[in-house]
C-alpha cells in the first residue's frame, strides 16, 4: 500500500480548517500545524486556511516552498492574492523547487471565476456570496468578512470584465454590523470578532450553507451547499489536480471540472 502524502493544514482548529480536516483525512497523511511552530519538511503540500489574510505573514508561503511543498490557500483577502499571484521571483522558485503556489481556492474566486467562465465571460457581471445565519462563525470568518475586498473585481478586470460583488446574510441587521466592524482598524476588528463568534456559538438559526452566484443580464449560474464545505472543496480540488510548478491563480483549473467536483 502507498503511503500516503503529507499535507500540513495551518489554521486546523478554526472552521474551515477542521472541515478541511475531515475532507483530507482518508486520502492524506494530515498535520496539523501548531500556531508559530510551522514546519514544513518532508511536506507533499502546505494547506493554509487561517487568516484573516491580511493579518498573515506571507514569510510562510517563502518557507513552505523553499521546504519543496505545494502552497494552497482559501484567501479572499485582494492584497494578499495579488501578493502572490504577482510575484515574480516567488514564481521563479516555485518553479525550480517543483512546486505549486495558488492562493484564493475557495467560494470567492474559485468557485465565482469558474461560474464567470460557464456563462462564456460576458463583459459585466454580478456576482453574489450568500451566508445563511446557521453557519459556524470563527473569528478570522468574521474579521475577514466584515470588509471583504475579494480579488474577484480587479481580477475579472484583467480579463476586460466588469464585476460587481456583494456578500448578503440571511439574518437581518448583519450587513449593516458587518459594514460598521468594517470600519474598525483589523487588528481591533480581529478582537472583537472574538467575541463576536463566541457570542454567535449561542444564537444558532436560520439555514446553514449559501450559495455563490453569478448574474450576466437574464443568465444566473448558481453553487449552492448544505453546510460550508463550498469554502474548502476548490482546493481539495487543486490538491488532486495540481498544474505545473509555479505561481497560479484559480482560474488556471479546469472551470467544469471544478463545478461538477463542488456540486456533487
Amino acid at each position: 500500500m502507498a503511503e500516503k502524502k503529507r499535507v500540513v493544514v495551518v489554521g486546523a482548529r478554526g472552521v474551515f480548517g477542521s472541515l478541511l480536516v475531515k475532507v483530507l483525512a482518508d486520502s492524506y497523511d494530515v498535520v496539523e500545524a501548531q500556531r508559530g511552530k510551522l514546519h514544513f519538511s518532508n511536506a507533499f503540500a502546505v494547506v493554509c486556511t487561517a487568516g484573516p489574510f491580511q493579518l498573515l505573514d506571507r514569510g510562510m508561503v517563502r518557507e513552505a516552498v523553499a521546504a519543496g511543498a505545494h502552497w494552497l490557500d482559501i484567501a479572499d483577502d485582494a492584497r494578499w492574492f495579488f501578493d502572490l499571484v504577482d510575484d515574480a521571483a516567488l514564481d521563479a522558485i516555485a518553479r525550480e523547487r517543483g512546486v505549486v503556489v495558488m492562493p484564493g481556492l475557495s467560494t470567492l474566486p474559485a468557485i465565482s471565476h469558474a461560474l464567470v467562465r460557464r456563462l462564456g465571460s460576458p463583459k459585466r457581471v454580478s456576482i453574489t456570496l450568500y451566508i445563511g445565519n446557521d453557519n459556524a462563525k470563527g473569528a478570522a470568518a468574521i474579521a475577514s468578512g466584515a470588509a471583504l475586498h475579494t480579488p474577484d473585481r480587479e481580477f475579472l478586470r484583467r480579463e476586460g470584465i466588469d464585476a460587481e460583488v456583494r456578500t448578503r446574510f440571511e439574518m437581518p441587521g448583519v450587513q449593516l454590523a458587518m459594514r460598521v466592524l468594517a470600519k474598525v482598524p483589523i487588528a481591533a476588528r480581529t478582537r472583537i470578532a472574538k467575541v463576536i463568534a463566541r457570542i454567535a456559538k449561542t444564537f444558532r438559526f436560520g439555514t446553514r450553507g449559501g450559495y455563490v452566484e453569478v448574474r450576466a443580464g437574464d443568465r444566473v449560474e448558481r453553487v449552492s451547499g448544505a453546510d460550508q464545505r463550498l469554502a474548502i472543496l476548490p482546493l481539495v480540488f487543486a490538491l488532486q489536480h495540481l498544474p505545473s510548478p509555479g505561481v497560479h491563480a484559480p482560474t488556471v483549473l479546469d472551470a467544469e471540472q471544478l463545478l461538477e467536483f463542488v456540486g456533487r
